[in-house]
């Protein structure tokens, strides 16, 4: 058996944060091979990773990513929420998202073996967290637009939102992420984002609770309410929320920039 000194373990367990007893066992399998010791440290937590399988990952937060260049979401899922609301899988959960945002890569099994910036893979980076937390955990799913933009996480990490913009937002940018993050119903940016379907079968009531007044008056009341209806469901068209006396559209253009895309994810969410 190698000998294998205390500073080996220590420096080992620095880099891995795993129990000192698995580092010293690893370096003395790997001959004192450092380098060798984290692969096998890795592949044991892979190992263990994969027996947890069955564990559900119900729980979880939002990653998320904002730069000059592209804005991105991962959803994250563990299987409490203590790990959830740890620091170290917070920053997980933002470098994947910074990961699919930089690759351009938003296919999740794709995604695993996209290099990180700390020159690992994603699905090592992932075990050696999960050496770490201890908990199964798993990228749920990514997405990504080009643009300068900016981003906001609930406190909570349950939901995030992103926006890309046409100029870098700053923090008014934020702001509406903020907007987006507390917003029950979002249909789209503009109102040509609505579902067709959606928009007929609301304009269809409104027409029938105008009914029996002249043709006239009945367009204006139609359009009236169908314009309080997509104020209500379009981005751009609601009442900021910080300030209701403009949308969140004149909120961007006083600010100098435009909302070209947005993304919302919740934790457990279908969109």
């Amino acid at each position: 058996m190698p000998e294998i000194s205390a500073k080996q373990v220590q420096a080992l367990r620095a880099k891995t944060d795993l129990a000192m007893m698995d580092c010293k066992a690893a370096l003395v399998e790997a001959n004192g091979d450092e380098t060798k010791a984290m692969e096998i440290l890795r592949k044991k937590f892979a190992d263990k990773m994969s027996s947890r399988a069955d564990k559900e990952a119900a729980n979880g937060r939002i990653g998320v990513h904002a730069c000059g260049t592209c804005v991105a979401l991962a959803e994250m899922r563990c299987e409490t929420d203590f790990v959830a609301g740890n620091e170290s899988f917070r920053e997980l959960a933002d470098s994947i998202a910074k990961t699919a945002g930089s690759t351009g890569t938003t296919d999740v099994e794709a995604l695993k073996n996209a290099k990180m910036a700390s020159g690992r893979t994603v699905n090592e980076t992932l075990v050696d967290a999960f050496g770490k937390l201890k908990e199964n955990m798993n990228i749920q799913r990514v997405a990504r637009h080009d643009g300068p933009g900016a981003a906001y996480v609930h406190h909570n990490g349950k939901v995030g939102a992103v926006i890309a913009c046409d100029k870098d937002p700053g923090e008014a940018g934020r702001q509406i992420c903020m907007h987006i993050a507390s917003s029950v119903v979002l249909m789209g940016l503009v109102r040509e984002d609505v579902k067709p379907d959606e928009v007929a079968a609301a304009r269809e009531k409104a027409r029938e609770e105008a009914k029996g007044k002249p043709e006239p008056i009945i367009e204006k009341i139609v359009s009236g309410k169908m314009d309080k209806w997509f104020g209500e469901r379009v981005l751009l068209e609601q009442p900021f929320v910080m300030d209701d006396k403009k949308t969140v559209g004149q909120f961007a253009k006083e600010n100098g920039f435009t909302v070209k895309a947005y993304l919302k994810y919740e934790v457990g969410g279908l969109s």
